[in-house]
């Protein structure tokens, strides 16, 4: 059956490849007027791009650079949301916008590059001037099967790379199975190099990300100048490591924390971060997106257990899948847990649970959904905003606090 699902997927790949020829001639190859960077890596893919694309900014000016991510697209001083719930989007969208930014005289493009889009040939044709592979970590197993299989779509970046052109690649991905063209410069990090990066964003890993920015932008010619100025000036991403504070401060509503972290290696370092920093009680809400890698669910509810005191489970994005299915996966993590937890499905009445329990000291962590604008359904995608709903559940609960 594995074997089967992998072979006619290939076969889908052959169409996904002349669609992306198609679409490229259609939009008259606008690749070839842009020096485009292309990012991979399970996580940190989103803040990396936009620390590049900060630095490149100040290089190059605004209105030279644009972006396109899981989060928001620029098109130089122009920035655009991302609806669509896609990481890479569809050959059709990738060669309509880059074609858009050719027009409007942008010179430099980086592109947030999934696995799915490498392995499925959505950006054939695309030559990269430059690449970044952050890391490997369980996710999108329902997919590609299994974790070499994986790494191997991850490093299909590699394909994309111009001649002599530079790649930052972590030194623990896996590549012992991969030769590297004597064509590309390759240049390694470490994540004990990282520690020592200077960066404004939270979150220790971030300077991982902040150091293959810097390594990429380096190769490139840019100014140092210019990387010290573009690195300084991100000191949040939305819906990464983003601390939601409402307009006014009211002593007696606890801190809440967002985060896109979706993988069991995310949760983890998140919630330690936040368990040496916190005084009081951790409150976790915690879901997990239908049609995906059931196994990475039980990993994650467990990673989560390790360091929250209490933790709520609720609705993420079920799409299609039975939402009784991915809660009792995410349950099979806490069989042998200590931590008092339970379900409430509705997402909002989950974030106002903990709101309403937790006191001054304490900190409410929402996991899954980050800066996202809509939230999955069955076949059907509604809007939602964590930070507008927990914005709009402290509001309730401040006139209550001030009372007391």
């Amino acid at each position: 059956m594995v074997l089967y699902k992998r072979l006619y997927q290939q076969l889908k790949n052959v169409y996904h490849y002349c669609q992306a020829q198609l679409w490229r001639g259609y939009y008259r190859w606008p690749d070839k007027n842009l020096k485009i960077y292309g990012v991979t890596g399970t996580n940190g893919k989103t803040t990396t791009c936009v620390v590049l694309g900060s630095i490149l900014r100040e290089e190059f000016g605004v209105e030279r650079v644009g972006l396109l991510t899981t989060i928001f697209f620029w098109f130089g001083q122009k920035e655009v949301v991302n609806k669509t719930k896609m990481t890479t989007l569809n050959s059709r969208d990738v060669f309509k916008y880059l074609r858009q930014m050719a027009d409007n005289n942008i010179e430099h493009v980086i592109l947030e590059a999934t696995s799915h889009a490498l392995d499925q040939n959505r950006l054939a044709g695309v030559k990269f001037n430059g690449g970044i592979i952050l890391n490997l970590f369980r996710e999108h197993l329902d997919y590609h099967i299994d974790m070499d299989s994986y790494a191997q779509a991850k490093l299909r970046l590699v394909d994309h790379l111009a001649t002599q052109a530079p790649l930052v690649i972590n030194e623990k991905f896996p590549t012992s199975n991969f030769n590297f063209s004597n064509q590309i410069k390759v240049v390694k990090f470490s994540n004990k190099e990282a520690e020592s990066i200077d960066t404004p964003l939270a979150g220790a890993w971030n300077k991982e990300n902040v150091l293959a920015a810097r390594l990429l932008a380096k190769g490139l010619g840019v100014n140092q100048d210019s990387i010290n100025k573009g690195v300084a000036n991100i000191t949040s991403v939305p819906g990464r490591m983003e601390w939601v504070e409402p307009k006014n401060t009211n002593t007696q509503l606890p801190r809440v924390l967002i985060d896109y972290a979706v993988t069991p290696d995310a949760l983890e370092r998140v919630y330690k971060e936040v368990r040496e920093q916190t005084q009081g009680k951790i409150f976790a809400v915690l879901g997990a997106c239908g049609n995906r890698d059931r196994g990475k669910r039980p990993q994650m509810a467990r990673a989560v257990a390790k360091y929250a005191d209490e933790l709520v489970l609720t609705r993420e994005d079920p799409w299609t899948e039975s939402e009784e299915q991915i809660f009792k996966d995410l349950e099979g993590g806490l069989l042998d847990a200590e931590i008092k937890w339970h379900r409430i499905v509705g997402r909002r009445e989950a974030i106002k649970y903990c709101l309403e329990s937790a006191g001054p000291d304490d900190v409410v962590v929402v996991t899954g959904k980050g800066a996202e604008v809509g939230m999955a359904v069955g076949n059907k995608v509604t809007p939602w905003s964590e930070k507008e709903v927990i914005l709009s559940e402290m509001k309730k609960l401040a006139p209550k606090n001030n009372n007391d």
